[in-house]
């Protein structure tokens, strides 16, 4: 049987132990003579100690005492002043700013990631890409390009299909003919 330390059965005399633990404490104690015995010495103990507590010291002259006091307190006001002056306070950390700093700094960092310039892919020379772009349809291979072109500022729809086919289509604002641009790689 494994018996609790003398400072958790001090805690329990007391009670200043937490309700789990004082319950599981408790359960303890029931079947342990031992532990009762040493709970029993220790709030004995603390009852003769509030009992010593409560009686003053014959002949205590609390003028005199207070006058000692005041005498310590005066003495160690004038030794702190031959010293010098007190070294000033260490600057506190600036909370506020370093709040308002980090979020900024992130959101600048954050912007600054999102409008770098990006590396266009190398392209093999075997490989056919069909890409749409602001102004037209383009099919790309390697460095060889053909690209149809629309008027730019067109509401164009574009429409991409698993075959490898590639349509934009749109409305002539001049003339009101529809356009469709269709472009397949093999």
């Amino acid at each position: 049987m494994r018996h609790p330390e003398a400072a958790t059965l001090a805690l329990y005399a007391g009670g200043e132990l937490g309700r789990l633990a004082r319950m599981r404490l408790g359960r303890h104690l029931r079947r342990c003579p031992s532990c009762r015995r040493e709970v029993e010495e220790f709030q004995r103990a603390r009852r003769a100690l509030r009992e010593m507590g409560r009686q003053l010291p014959a002949g205590l002259d609390w003028d005199r005492l207070a006058a000692e006091m005041r005498a310590n307190i005066h003495v160690g006001l004038a030794a702190g002043a031959c010293v010098g002056p007190e070294p000033a306070a260490a600057r506190p950390w600036p909370w506020r700013t370093a709040a308002t700093a980090i979020p900024v700094a992130a959101v600048l960092l954050a912007g600054w990631l999102l409008q770098r310039p990006r590396l266009e892919p190398r392209l093999r020379a075997d490989v056919v890409v069909l890409e749409a772009a602001p102004d037209g349809i383009a099919l790309r291979q390697g460095h060889s390009m053909l690209k149809l072109q629309h008027p730019a500022g067109e509401d164009v729809s574009y429409a991409v299909n698993a075959q490898g086919a590639l349509r934009a289509r749109y409305v002539d604002a001049d003339t009101g003919y529809v356009t469709v641009n269709f472009v397949y790689a093999q």
